[in-house]
């Protein structure tokens, strides 16, 4: 293994810490403290954090993201607690479905996991136990994002005119806020279509929407939640509450690479087209779907035209069956480019 002389950033006067010989290989990061060696591979909590602190030339913050344990605490502000490996959230324990998300925001690279400790101080806010024990059925479900405020995204199948499909009394259409009293809200399980706000998963609210309807994006919170149906391997919920908050027209999975949730995605695309493009000379457009599935190409120029002042140099490469996007500076005399696309 060759060990790679650490850099120092001079940027980073006040770090106390000494530098740490480290080779960074493709999926791990081999690093020496002190004498004893050790390897954080990408699927640990502690590496997104490590590998940025070299890049900067952090020491202090390097020595402290080795502890995986530790930097678990630290960006849960200590409010969560690492104890024969079950995770305790205000010294309760942590249902396996919730961990996950915990575990998975901070394995994607998130460092700031507020939104999470948000999400999960409103699901103990709702009144009802099996509620709670109910809502870790659908939120194991993939593509339910989380809000900055802790709500959680979920999907609603309407009719073409965006009414709801049950009694057509409901409408759906972006900005729409629908609220009941709880009591109305059927909390047994066992009922599969019943009285309530339903919400779904994907794969239920696509399938619901079916061709003639439309797929709707909503918003509601963790402490509304009611009950989870058993039926469609628990992939519809009741909710006294709910917002819509956008459509989903091409009837894809939401996902921003991690549980986060935001309607305009380029301010992302860019900072991640800076930091491939600062290793590479060019940035290839199926390593751009990777962390942004389904955004087209044109999403991407967009981002490129919104944040910098680069002309993007789009070509399409036969070997690899991919377009090849590079990023070239304009000149202070050139004309701002338009697309001909």
């Amino acid at each position: 293994m060759n060990i790679t002389k650490p850099h120092t950033n001079n940027d980073n006067a006040a770090s106390k810490k000494q530098p740490m010989p480290y080779a960074i290989n493709e999926n791990s990061i081999f690093i020496l403290d002190g004498n004893k060696p050790l390897e954080i591979t990408s699927d640990r909590a502690n590496y997104h954090t490590l590998l940025q602190a070299i890049k900067d030339g952090d020491w202090d913050t390097a020595a402290e993201s080795l502890d995986e344990t530790a930097q678990i605490i630290n960006l849960t502000h200590g409010r969560v607690q690492v104890k024969d490996d079950q995770l305790y959230f205000d010294n309760e324990p942590i249902n396996n479905a919730a961990a996950n998300k915990l575990t998975d925001l901070i394995k994607q690279g998130h460092t700031d996991v507020d939104r999470w400790i948000k999400f999960l101080e409103k699901l103990l806010a709702n009144p009802s136990y099996n509620s709670r024990e109910q809502a870790y059925n659908f939120i194991s479900q993939q593509g339910m994002p989380l809000t900055e405020e802790g709500n959680i995204i979920g999907y609603k199948g309407v009719r073409d005119d965006y009414k709801d499909k049950y009694s057509g009394n409901f409408d759906n259409s972006v900005g729409q806020t629908h609220s009941m009293q709880r009591i109305n809200v059927d909390d047994n399980p066992n009922n599969g279509c019943s009285s309530g706000f339903h919400v779904g998963s994907h794969e239920y609210a696509d399938g619901w929407a079916a061709s003639d309807g439309r797929l709707m994006i909503v918003e509601y919170s963790p402490a509304d939640i009611v009950s989870v149906p058993e039926e469609y391997g628990y992939g519809k919920l009741r909710v006294c509450k709910y917002t819509v908050v956008g459509e989903s027209e091409s009837r894809q999975v939401l996902d921003d690479g991690a549980y986060g949730f935001n309607n305009d995605k380029s301010g992302d695309i860019w900072e991640y087209l800076c930091s491939y493009h600062d290793e590479s000379e060019s940035v290839w457009y199926n390593s751009l779907l990777e962390q942004f599935p389904n955004t087209s190409l044109m999403e991407i120029l967009d981002a490129i035209r919104e944040y910098s002042d680069h002309f993007p140099q789009v070509t399409f490469d036969q070997n690899t069956n991919d377009w090849e996007i590079r990023l070239i500076e304009i000149p202070t005399t050139h004309e701002p480019w338009t697309e001909s696309v």
